[in-house]
């Protein structure tokens, strides 16, 4: 899966749990800038990307990530452990 791969299916994935579906972003896009990720969001999409990717986030993967470019190398990181690159 390719990270522009990635950073659709991310997109897809906030459109549906944000309820908006204009939703855009791209990989240079602060997670401050996404109005709608708040902490009851997070929780969603962390779910969803666990499904969506085949992976599982440990405490420490998700802590000061301050772009949307830092989150799909920590999904390639997982997906590469997990053998599902």
């Amino acid at each position: 899966m390719t990270r522009s791969e990635i950073l659709d299916t991310l997109v897809s994935l906030g459109r549906e749990v944000f309820d908006e579906p204009e939703l855009r972003f791209g990989e240079q896009t602060d997670f401050e800038e996404i109005e709608a990720w708040d902490s009851m969001s997070h929780v969603h999409m962390v779910v969803g990307m666990e499904r969506a990717f085949s992976i599982r986030f440990g405490i420490g993967d998700l802590q000061r990530l301050a772009r949307v470019a830092d989150l799909i190398d920590v999904i390639e990181r997982l997906r590469a452990r997990a053998g599902t690159a």
